[in-house]
């Protein structure tokens, strides 16, 4: 077994000699990198690089993808869900009141014609919450706005997208809950870091 340095994480691995020279991963960071091979004088050369594992670099990188992709669902579909309750009010009084028929609650359906759609509008905002965590988690900025984000996608629970978001907003929450990680969100930003020419 031939030790070298990772040239994603810059931890010692060891890999066998059938290994150098071909493409390989790390074991920790699950980074592809070209194995080093053996030089004239017996040296070894230094692997390259060749594709970094984007959930090694962040912890945020998953759940806030996670978060990003159920809020864009949910945006979507309550969104269309409202459009079609104020373009045409018939129809949705008709399809609500057919739907409730069917399950023999019809002596709601004005109680929800009524309220739906607002209902809707509000799992909308909850929606561009669950968004906004998402961004927050990417860019490790607003711990507070990642938090509440993973919260409103818990309870984002109108259509599918409540299928999806519960996963999502328990990993984020688990994730989001690490003090180290939290102190990542604190540091200050690569801008307030440089300092202003003289």
């Amino acid at each position: 077994m031939e030790s070298i340095t990772c040239p994603g994480c810059q931890k010692p691995i060891r890999v066998p000699p059938d290994v150098l020279g071909q493409r390989a991963q790390c074991p920790f960071c699950k980074c592809h990198f070209q194995a080093p091979i053996r030089s004239a004088d017996g040296a070894l050369t230094s692997p390259t690089l060749i594709r970094r594992n984007p959930f090694a670099e962040s912890r945020t990188f998953g759940p806030g993808a996670a978060l990003i992709l159920v809020g864009l669902l949910g945006v979507l579909t309550n969104a269309a869900q409202v459009a079609r309750a104020y373009s045409d009010p018939d129809e949705f009084a008709r399809q609500v009141r057919d739907d409730l028929e069917k399950m023999n609650l019809a002596d709601q359906a004005e109680r929800t014609i009524r309220w739906m759609p607002m209902v809707r509008a509000g799992f909308l905002i909850l929606s561009g919450l669950v968004v906004a965590g998402g961004v927050a988690m990417l860019r490790q900025r607003r711990h507070g706005l990642a938090m509440v984000g993973s919260l409103a996608a818990l309870f984002n629970v109108a259509s599918c997208c409540c299928v999806l978001g519960f996963p999502a907003g328990a990993w984020a929450l688990y994730v989001l809950r690490d003090p180290e990680l939290q102190a990542q969100f604190h540091r200050p930003a690569r801008s307030e870091t440089t300092t202003p020419p003289a």
